[in-house]
């Protein structure tokens, strides 16, 4: 080959190198910007996001305390009590549905004509699969956050980066990673043959529960508990049924009674201390029953998202009162306060917690 021949074909290959997109990412617009998310997936996104949608209610509820003024839409019809405690301009948002629970699947029509500019994906890995499905049926880029406890001060981060709302992100994440931190600290120092033993009493005879193993038990065991219920857990919603026979042979110290959206709040709260059953099991015979406050989202799951901070403190010191100290009224207070900017009233306080500490009856 001669060399001329030689330096023009060298050029021709730069010429064509320099033409090739990058082997780093898709290719975007200039008013557009590329993230990584919490699965590792590069998201192609508005630089300057509008308007914002959860998938679940896991990532409404994240979105609801950082930047409220951007959500879309709710999953599920909030109840008149949850509503009491959102803020006014936000109980009026559209009821668009996603993907959660047990076949509950987005209505793709509405949410495609309510104008997302992103939606946020958040809970366990297995979701990452829907994520890309969902973002290639509609077009609308989907952004995956970790729904793992531990994580939740970087979801707040990668959030806050997404929405164009770092200090708030930074704020709450500190807030977040402090609570964690500590209560971790302090359980760990109670030997796992000392810690108490509790069964999660979900529906309205207390017959359904989650072992440990999942994600709506993940804030009882982090917080000390031993959870009793030694059953394969189910896929998506929870709720697995157990027998009366099961639970007395638990024979739990404490029973920690759920919220259950499908039924009448309180019910089994209500009727525990009655029941035939029920009667024989320790914690009952010990008025060690507790139900979890709700208001607007569960403490300990329901969903399963940031609304768990306060709940790990809850049930910390309610299963360790000689480890923490905590005034559960300013507690509350302060938490309410700085994720649902809610200041609570006296009334409102003793709503929330009228059950969650009563030690007899």
């Amino acid at each position: 080959m001669t060399k001329k021949r030689l330096v023009s074909l060298t050029v021709l290959l730069l010429l064509c190198s320099c033409s090739r997109k990058p082997a780093s990412g898709p290719a975007f617009r200039g008013d557009q910007r590329a993230l990584t998310d919490m699965a590792g997936r590069t998201v192609v996104v508005p630089r300057k996001i509008t308007r914002v949608l959860g998938m679940s209610p896991v990532g409404t509820v994240l979105i609801y305390t950082l930047s409220p003024e951007l959500l879309a839409g709710w999953n599920y019809q909030l109840g008149p009590e949850e509503l009491a405690f959102i803020q006014e301009p936000y109980r009026h948002l559209p009821v668009l549905g996603g993907w959660y629970g047990k076949n509950n699947t987005g209505n793709l029509e509405e949410i495609v004509k309510a104008h997302p500019d992103v939606l946020i994906s958040m809970g366990d890995p297995q979701g990452i699969a829907v994520a890309d499905r969902v973002q290639q049926q509609i077009h609308i880029p989907v952004f995956f956050l970790s729904g793992d406890l531990k994580k939740l001060p970087d979801a707040y981060l990668k959030a806050g980066e997404l929405l164009g709302n770092p200090g708030r992100a930074a704020e709450l994440a500190t807030e977040c990673r402090n609570t964690l931190q500590e209560i971790e600290t302090k359980v760990s120092t109670i030997p796992l043959a000392k810690r108490r033993r509790v069964y999660y009493a979900e529906g309205p005879t207390g017959m359904e529960t989650e072992p440990g193993t999942s994600i709506h038990s993940e804030a009882l065991v982090f917080a000390g508990a031993a959870n009793v219920a030694t059953v394969p857990g189910q896929q998506g919603y929870g709720h697995t049924p157990v027998s009366m026979e099961q639970v007395l042979a638990w024979d739990p110290e404490v029973v920690i009674s759920g919220y259950d959206h499908a039924g009448t709040p309180g019910e089994f709260y209500r009727s525990v201390w009655t029941n035939a059953g029920w009667r024989h099991v320790r914690a009952v015979k010990n008025h060690q029953v507790y139900e979890v406050p709700q208001y607007p989202f569960g403490w300990i799951d329901r969903p399963p998202s940031v609304n768990r901070i306060i709940g790990i403190r809850w049930i910390a010191n309610l299963l360790y009162p000689d480890l923490f100290h905590d005034d559960m009224r300013s507690a509350t207070r302060q938490f309410y306060a700085r994720f649902y900017r809610w200041q609570l009233s006296d009334a409102e306080l003793d709503r929330i917690l009228a059950t969650a500490a009563r030690e007899s009856r």
